[in-house]
Order: structure tokens, then C-alpha cells, then sequence
């Protein structure tokens, strides 16, 4: 049982914003660690379509530090931001950059998301990249090096339920399989579902959980940080840090 008096700060945000909440909640270990604080602060940081940080010495230095357990990565069933950096960036610049102004667009608009997906050729070609990368990850091709690795848990979401992964390994071959199911459209359009995914399977949580307590948030965001708060045993005192 954790002791009343703890502290609990949950770091969030969604996409480029994941990864600097990532980042974030790194410092904030790094410097708890260092003041020898982390018994009276819990910190818990949650990504939702985030591309990964760091390569393979990087994800053994947060295992080493036993911080994994600190980090919840939600990824959907066909977003390919978090699949991004299993190819060279190099090869798919100027994709990336109309998909950013798309997204960024798209969370702008009236109607969220409703925005026509840009699907072209170049769209075409930067999800069959991708896919080769991850077909070579899984595989083990020779010569074939992962420059980013995975990194915590990995929450992997749909509207058919969710899965909870925190093996490297697994992380992968679940973004290779699931992504491998998808479209250009759908891997693009996917990565501003996260709303949609969460609060169904939130709303499903909480009414089991909350009922005692008060009502169901009406925002699928807050049900989303309460479901993984909850799930998470955290304590009563909650700060949040959000990076859009």
C-alpha cells in the first residue's frame, strides 16, 4: 500500500507531444533519483501515438534503472507515427512533412479529424517503406540494424479491445501484425482516433470502478487518465502535465 503522503505527477500528450512528455517525465526520475526523493513522488507518464526515443542502449539504461514501469505507451491498431522511426528518416522527409500539416490541420479544424485523408502516391510509398522496415525487424534480416527501440508498456488499442505488451520483442511483432492489416488512409487517419479508442474502452473501466465514487468523466480524455490512474494503483494526489 502506497503512503498517503505520496505525490503523484502524470506526465501526458499525444504524438511529437508523447515524446516530449517522455522526455519530461525522464528528467523528473533523473533528478527525483538524484535527491533521493522517489519514495514520497510517484511518477507515471503516458503517451498516446508517440514515435519512440531511443535505440537499443538507451531502452536497456531506463530497464536498468527499473523506470519501465513508469511508462504507458498507447498506440492504435494502424498509426504509423509510432512505427515511423523503424525507417530511415532520411527516405521519407517530405511525406512527413505534408502528414505533420495534415494533423496538425486536422486537430485545428471544426469537426476533429473529419478532414479528407491525403492519400497519394507519396502516401502510398511511405507506408510501404515502413512496412519493409518492420517486415526486416520482425524477420531479423541480416544487415538490418533497429535504430529505435521500445521502451515501457505498450497499450495497443482498436475497436475490437486492447492489449497490454511490455517486451520489447513483442512490441514489435504487435506493431509489424497490426499495422500490416492496414491502409495508407487508415494508418494516417488512425492517429487521431486515440479520442474514440480510448473512451470506449475507458467508459467500460469506469463504470465498474467509478460508480462508488462519483460520475464518469464526460471527456474521453479525462477517462482516459483516470482509467490508466486507476488501473495503475496510483495515489490520491494527482498532478497532471499535458503536452499537446
Amino acid at each position: 500500500m502506497e503512503d498517503s503522503n505520496t505525490k503523484t505527477i502524470v506526465i501526458t500528450g499525444h504524438s511529437i507531444g508523447g515524446a516530449t512528455a517522455s522526455l519530461c517525465a525522464l528528467w523528473l526520475l533523473s533528478y527525483l533519483h538524484n535527491i533521493s526523493c522517489s519514495s514520497s513522488v510517484s511518477v507515471l507518464c503516458i503517451t498516446f501515438g508517440s514515435p519512440m526515443l531511443g535505440n537499443a542502449s538507451f531502452s536497456r539504461a531506463i530497464l536498468k534503472e527499473r523506470w519501465g514501469g513508469n511508462f504507458c505507451h498507447v498506440v492504435s491498431k494502424h498509426d504509423i507515427m509510432p512505427r515511423l522511426l523503424f525507417a530511415p528518416i532520411t527516405s521519407y522527409t517530405a511525406q512527413l512533412n505534408l502528414l505533420l500539416q495534415f494533423w496538425r490541420l486536422s486537430t485545428a479544424a471544426p469537426g476533429f479529424g473529419k478532414l479528407a485523408v491525403p492519400v497519394s502516391d507519396q502516401q502510398q510509398e511511405l507506408f510501404n517503406v515502413v512496412m519493409s522496415c518492420l517486415d526486416a525487424a520482425t524477420q531479423d534480416e541480416e544487415g538490418f540494424a533497429i535504430l529505435f527501440h521500445p521502451f515501457g508498456s505498450y497499450l495497443f488499442v482498436s475497436s475490437e479491445g486492447a492489449v497490454c505488451v511490455d517486451s520489447s520483442t513483442a512490441v514489435i511483432k504487435m506493431m509489424h501484425l497490426m499495422f500490416a492489416s492496414g491502409s495508407p488512409d487508415c494508418s494516417i487517419e488512425d492517429h487521431l482516433k486515440y479520442g474514440d479508442y480510448v473512451q470506449t474502452l475507458s467508459l467500460q473501466f469506469l463504470n465498474h470502478k467509478i460508480s462508488m465514487h462519483g460520475n464518469i468523466p464526460d471527456s474521453s480524455y479525462e477517462a482516459g487518465l483516470e482509467l490508466a490512474v486507476q488501473s495503475s494503483g496510483l495515489a490520491n494526489q494527482v498532478n497532471l502535465i499535458r503536452f499537446d
